[in-house]
C-alpha cells in the first residue's frame, strides 16, 4: 500500500515464537484517514497454517466498513470464516488472502 501512495503510516508488530508460531499485528492508516487492522496467528510447525485472523477496515471516525475473521460467536454461526458488514450483517466467506483484502480496501479509497 505504501509503495502505491495509499498509506499514511504503517505500524507492524510481529512476535516469533520458538514453537514455530508467529503473531502479526499491523495498523495501516490510509491517506483518506481510514484504517486497516491486521491480526494473524500463524503456525508453521509442519506447514504454514493461519490459525486465527482478523482484518478490520474502518473509516476515519472508527465506523466499521468490514471485518473478516474466524472468531467463534455465541450463538454459533454454523461456519468459521465470515465477514462482518458495515450494516451489521455477517456472511460466510472462504478464508481471505491478505492481498485480496488489501485490494478490497484500495478499491474503496
Amino acid at each position: 500500500m505504501n509503495d502505491f501512495g495509499f498509506a499514511e503510516s504503517i505500524d507492524i508488530r510481529e512476535e516469533i515464537r520458538a514453537s514455530k508460531q508467529a503473531v502479526i499485528d499491523a495498523k495501516i492508516v490510509l491517506v483518506d484517514g481510514s484504517v486497516l487492522y491486521i491480526n494473524e496467528f500463524i503456525d508453521a510447525k509442519y506447514t504454514v497454517e493461519k490459525l486465527t485472523y482478523a482484518y478490520q477496515y474502518q473509516n476515519k471516525k472508527g465506523k466499521l466498513i468490514f471485518r473478516y475473521d474466524n472468531a467463534r460467536h455465541s450463538p454459533a454461526l454454523g461456519f468459521d470464516d465470515h465477514k462482518h458488514l458495515s450494516e451489521g450483517g455477517i456472511v460466510q466467506v472462504c478464508t481471505p488472502d491478505i492481498c485480496d483484502v488489501v485490494d478490497e480496501v484500495i478499491g474503496r479509497i
